[in-house]
């Protein structure tokens, strides 16, 4: 964290910005450095060993000892990963259980696709549990791990987990967060906990049907019948996503499969949510002093009309989404992404080939500020939140994806930054809602085709909400032509990085 003593060099703390740049620069980094060291603390004492079974990616983590541990293996929800699962994971293996979570196919690390035939139990669901029961088998028969397994899942891994669990009769453990199966019966899964956010309404309900093929009861209240055990919890203040991080996610998972795994009661508990939002809020605003690092080349903005603004905004709606929807070639073999670099593309394409005949294209380039803010956002930003968060660095087939993308981003964000360069609140506001609007009406009117890609909305958005805020911040020393090229650099890496991959035919794998 040297980014403070840098500012002793390069501002002229005389002046008040520049003093308040620096209160917060020694703020934000001590704030980052104690967020790290309490990230670290809580994988101390642990082994962490990252497994290749077959094509799947998954982590170890138990106690760096040599006493055998009860197993148990986790499961993210849609668009997840073993990174979004890793407070639970560390909190079961600090209780004494072993622990294998894992990378569905199409998503985290996977180098493979998904089956795209998501409304077909014989498609994906099939490919998915089938992938599940290889990683139980190669996971039970690690040394050091006492079997059979234990399951815990998220969302879209609720279903398979219990369809899985269904298929292997000495799996009779189970806790799943936001849960929806339409296969539990009263008898299976026999012990079974559901964790619902408070804010997840019907999936509470779900979960309160569940617990009542054996007995009606209230959440937070266990109920049994022979062996078979029932209990649904809400975890306050949380939604469908925030539920991992719950306090209550953390303690009642740890609590029903130790008692499962007849392990002693444990107060282990490895709550590191807030400590990763603390880390990553940090991480943005260092970009605020860091923009002031490369020397003022300020760019003046062109004038650009109401009139003819207007005309840029919504003139590439239909051009965009009508080459999407008709482009068929699967790009690198994996379906949507090559519609979706289209969309951009020729949204971009068309504002761009606009502001040039009008001549609002200026193109100087600041090298140094492109540099910085490539790097603070793709390394101090991405690297953070890939180890502790969530998966996002482009990795197997996401390289060459995100590069491809990039002939669609690369326009799109150069004609936005331009449009927005000293533009008001109405304007910016405008030109990131109308694409976003146009986008989701293409997914939504044709869902075959560019359905597989809703995830990339809220993608866009967070990637406005952060990237977009740290170039706001560079603008005044830079220019648009030089955020334009780092912004659609950042975007094409985002979606590369995050998006689930679907094979462009049906396939299953496992």
């Amino acid at each position: 964290m040297l980014i403070p003593w840098v500012f002793v060099g390069v501002l002229p703390l005389s002046d008040r910005q520049s003093r308040r740049r620096m209160a917060l620069a020694c703020v934000a980094a001590l704030l980052a450095l104690l967020s790290l060291t309490m990230l670290e603390r809580a994988r101390s004492g642990l082994e962490l060993r990252h497994l290749r079974i077959g094509d799947t990616r998954a982590t170890l983590y138990r106690l760096d000892d040599a006493t055998p541990r009860p197993l148990v293996v986790i499961a993210h929800g849609f668009a997840g990963s073993r990174q979004m699962m890793e407070s639970i994971a560390l909190t079961l293996a600090r209780a004494g259980l072993a622990v294998v979570s894992f990378d569905f196919v199409g998503q985290g690390r996977s180098p493979l696709g998904m089956s795209p035939d998501v409304t077909e139990i014989e498609g994906t669901t099939v490919q998915l549990v089938a992938q599940t029961r290889a990683v139980i088998a190669a996971a039970e028969a690690l040394p050091g791990v006492e079997g059979p397994a234990a399951l815990l899942g998220h969302s879209m891994a609720t279903d398979i987990l219990v369809r899985t669990a269904r298929e292997l009769p000495e799996v009779d453990t189970v806790a799943l967060i936001s849960m929806y199966s339409d296969v539990i019966t009263p008898e299976h899964p026999a012990r079974l906990l559901i964790l619902s956010g408070a804010h997840e309404a019907r999936l509470r309900e779900i979960a309160l049907e569940a617990v009542a093929q054996v007995a009606p009861a209230p959440e937070a209240e266990t109920v049994t019948a022979g062996e078979v055990r029932r209990r649904a919890v809400a975890a306050p203040y949380v939604g469908h996503v925030g539920v991992l991080w719950s306090p209550t996610t953390l303690r009642e998972t740890r609590d029903w499969l130790t008692a499962a795994a007849g392990l002693p009661a444990s107060t282990a508990m490895a709550f590191t949510g807030p400590w990763i939002a603390l880390l990553l809020a940090a991480i943005v605003a260092l970009a605020w002093p860091l923009a002031a690092l490369p020397p003022p080349r300020p760019t003046p903005p062109l004038p650009v009309g109401r009139g003819l603004f207007l005309a840029l905004l919504l003139a590439p709606a239909i051009p965009a989404a009508s080459a999407a929807l008709a482009f068929a070639e699967p790009l690198l073999g994996l379906a949507a992404f090559g519609r979706l670099a289209l969309f951009f593309g020729i949204w971009g394409g068309i504002q761009l080939a606009v502001l040039r005949h009008y001549h609002r294209l200026p193109l100087r380039f600041d090298g140094q500020a492109f540099a910085l803010l490539l790097a603070w956002a793709l390394g101090a930003f991405a690297l953070a939140l890939d180890r502790y968060g969530a998966a996002f660095l482009p990795t197997g087939p996401r390289l060459p994806l995100m590069l491809v993308l990039c002939a669609g981003t690369i326009p799109f964000m150069l004609a936005k930054c331009q449009l927005a360069h000293g533009a008001p609140l109405w304007r910016r506001a405008l030109l990131a809602l109308v694409p976003l609007v146009a986008l989701a009406a293409t997914m939504f009117a044709a869902p075959g085709q560019m359905g597989l890609l809703f995830t990339v909305i809220p993608v866009f958005v967070l990637f406005l909400m952060v990237f977009g805020l740290m170039a706001r911040w560079f603008a005044p020393r830079s220019g648009p032509l030089t955020l334009g090229l780092a912004l659609g650099i950042i975007l094409a890496w985002s979606i590369a990085a995050s998006t689930p991959l679907f094979t462009a035919q049906s396939t299953l794998l496992y």
